[in-house]
């Protein structure tokens, strides 16, 4: 395989890697433009690595399991930041972080044995998360528009207890098919 090929998984790991720095950030107070910007090229990481291993067949073992690790580490370490600095509910990282925990446990085996593929509901539940995060991370919120994060990331968190369940029992009855 070429080195051209792990191109997908070097965006994966950078994502989880970057996801270090901006949790300190966040963690000391900086948000604003730059910790938003950070946090959209972040998240532009899932996009990037999924688009180049299915457009160039790149896909691989190791892309399959980094891929949502760094989305669901990145995701809950980054909602938590935010949720501690007053941005987010703290019921959108707790959400998130029982569901992947439950999700995780009862779907490793089907995962393993790559019998699960990823459901529009989860592909819609991460982009709603990821704009939430990108908008929490922002510059003051006022106004109706400074709801909008907390809107969307509660949205996110529902989204993603529906995408959790529907997970589960695709792994519980053997269902290999999109959702």
């Amino acid at each position: 395989m070429r080195i051209t090929h792990q191109l997908p998984n070097v965006f994966t790991a950078v994502r989880l890697v970057a996801t270090v720095p901006l949790v300190r950030r966040i963690r000391s107070g900086r948000t604003g433009v730059g910790t938003a910007v950070g946090v959209a090229a972040w998240a532009a990481t899932d996009w990037v690595d999924g688009q180049l291993a299915r457009r160039m067949h790149w896909e691989s073992v190791l892309g399959s399991a980094l891929d949502p690790l760094a989305d669901r580490a990145g995701i809950a370490a980054i909602a938590w930041s935010l949720a501690r600095a007053g941005q987010l509910p703290r019921s959108v990282p707790i959400t998130v972080l029982i569901v992947d925990i439950t999700t995780a446990l009862l779907t490793s085996k089907a995962a393993y044995r790559g019998q699960l593929r990823v459901s529009s509901v989860g592909k819609v539940r991460s982009a709603i998360l990821f704009v939430a995060l990108v908008a929490a991370a922002g510059p003051g919120k006022r106004g109706r528009l400074g709801r909008m994060p907390r809107a969307l990331a509660d949205l996110g968190a529902g989204l993603h207890v529906l995408a959790g369940v529907r997970y589960i029992r695709a792994a519980r009855r053997g269902d290999t098919q999109e959702r």
